[in-house]
């Protein structure tokens, strides 16, 4: 007998709607998608419907977020007494979330400068941080309202001599936090799309589904029994005691 190549294997979901199959494809695939951009794992499953919506939901609440806080919100630090707690929520979302780490890593490395030239992603400079001379620069072309003496030669560094938060904070205002919020949402709403890429659209619970189930029968039968009632002499049929 000839040998017979094995089909690779399908892993599909249940819609709770209709109960129709979906061709999950290559869930991990689709999580990872999904996870670095908003509803990318969904398209490319082909639930065109689904991705699009929560493309476009969670990446305008994330860009709205970006815009309020001019691009600041978004950043990673580890450092002792400056932990970005709202990291966590942001990092649902790879797209920010993959920048952010690699820009904090280098400026608190060796090279002391970050990779892309806006300085969008990287974290708030302290006081005393050494950072490299032509980062220097880039910041205080980005920070008008800074002056030469926020830094200091070093050489072969620059020092820092002001709390760069705080410049962040007193010049966005309100725009900070709130922009903080927005990308915190959109990070935490975007792991729900991320499972929904794994698994497959959430369902009821068997039990639940199960118990539902009993209730509406169990109103069935007393409707049916209080009709019967009813129609034999117009009084509701007796109850056991």
């Amino acid at each position: 007998m000839g040998r017979q190549d094995s089909a690779p294997p399908r892993f599909v979901a249940i819609s709770p709607d209709d109960g129709s199959t979906i061709d999950l494809r290559n869930p991990a695939l689709a999580a990872v998608l999904s996870w670095l951009v908003p509803g990318l794992g969904q398209l490319y499953q082909r639930r065109t419907t689904k991705g699009g919506l929560f493309m476009g939901g969670l990446l305008a609440a994330l860009i709205v977020g970006l815009w309020l806080g001019d691009g600041r919100v978004v950043y990673a630090s580890w450092r002792p007494g400056e932990t970005r707690l709202a990291f966590l929520g942001q990092a649902g979302i790879g797209a920010v979330a993959v920048p952010a780490m690699l820009q904090s890593m280098r400026l608190n490395g060796s090279a002391r400068q970050t990779y892309f030239a806006s300085g969008w992603f990287a974290p708030p400079l302290k006081q005393g941080q050494f950072v490299s001379a032509a980062y220097a620069e880039r910041v205080l072309a980005t920070e008008p309202s800074l002056e030469r003496k926020a830094f200091v030669d070093r050489p072969p560094f620059k020092q820092c001599t002001i709390d760069q938060l705080s410049v962040w904070h007193e010049r966005l205002g309100r725009g900070f936090d709130i922009g903080t919020l927005y990308t915190v949402l959109a990070g935490m709403l975007n792991l729900l799309v991320v499972y929904d890429a794994w698994a497959g659209p959430l369902r009821e619970a068997a039990d639940a589904k199960s118990k539902k189930s009993n209730g509406k029968d169990g109103k069935q039968s007393a409707d049916q029994a209080t009709d019967e009632g009813a129609g034999s002499g117009g009084e509701p049929a007796a109850q056991k005691t």
